[in-house]
């Protein structure tokens, strides 16, 4: 697996990312571990640059889950080889409440003193995917959910915004490390973690609130607050992971609870690692729940 080689090199790449992302919509962008280092659509053929706002995530594999000698590491975290085939796109942030008011015409959240720039929190499943429809409709885009009750999911080959499945979500966290933040490992200190404190909000830096996105430490794929900040839904209904390794896993087709990744503001250290899972209810509104979208490259 390739490796995130030093923190300086990290932090120089970060750099260029972030700044690639302002001037040119994130275009550019490293490869992902074991994988290509630029997807083809045939001979000689350019990578499908993402979305202004977004960043491509290259097809590759990755360890998914956590060892059982990690800080916080639970029973549902058991380690397996995944494969992502295909190039995929990520927002840099999470969304926002000045951009959730834009396409939906009204602002939920609990901590709007906070202010446009921060991410929209008490928002359920059902209303991240109801976000992402509706942002496909203003692209022209056909939508990846059927207005049904359960929000029927199209699959991955659908050309609009999704949200990401879970494999795709702690794939593009870890940005090619395998510890459990992308500034490194964790402390077990709870609420005072410095590895942490460069990456993310969380209860030993966030005053019991949120925080403007992209404030904190970029990965290596030029993503922000990929740890902490708020909850993040992804596709996935939960499940016990596989017993061997998995190809673009989904998930099963059909649940009660679904799965959020990345931790809060509010939360200690432990839930906010690359590996930690939350499960709820589609339904599920609460001020530490927002997400991100994705679209398949």
């Amino acid at each position: 697996m390739n490796k995130i080689e030093s923190l300086s090199w990290s932090s120089m790449l970060a750099l260029v990312l972030a700044l690639a992302l302002v001037g040119c919509g994130g275009e550019d962008t490293p490869h992902g571990a074991n994988g290509p280092d630029a997807a083809s659509n045939g001979p000689d053929a350019a990578p499908t640059p993402p979305p202004r706002g977004y960043v491509r995530i290259e097809a590759g594999e990755f360890t998914m889950g956590s060892p059982a000698g990690e800080w916080g590491h639970f029973d549902d975290e058991v380690q397996h080889q995944v494969t992502i085939t295909r190039a995929f796109a990520m927002k840099a942030t999470e969304v926002t409440q000045a951009e959730w008011q834009a396409v939906m015409g009204n602002n939920p959240s609990d901590f709007a003193a906070c202010g446009g720039n921060c991410p929209v929190e008490s928002v359920s499943w059902y209303d991240a995917v109801d976000y992402v429809n509706r942002l496909s409709d203003n692209e022209g885009l056909a939508r990846c959910y059927a207005n049904d009750r359960e929000r029927t999911f199209a699959g991955l080959d659908c050309p609009g915004y999704r949200l990401p499945t879970e494999a795709e979500w702690e794939y593009a966290a870890r940005a090619g490390t395998q510890t459990a933040f992308y500034t490194g490992g964790i402390t077990g200190s709870g609420c005072g973690d410095p590895n942490l404190d460069l990456a993310g909000w969380y209860c030993g830096n966030a005053g019991d609130t949120t925080h403007p996105v992209g404030l904190k430490q970029v990965n290596a794929w030029g993503l922000y607050d990929m740890h902490g900040n708020v909850w993040e839904w992804v596709q996935d209904w939960f499940r016990d992971y596989p017993a061997g390794a998995a190809v673009d896993p989904l998930g099963p087709a059909a649940g009660l609870i679904r799965v959020g990744r990345g931790g809060s503001w509010r939360d200690d250290a432990q839930y906010a690692r690359a590996a930690s899972r939350f499960d709820s209810t589609p339904d599920y509104r609460y001020v530490n729940f927002g997400f991100r979208p994705a679209r398949s490259l």
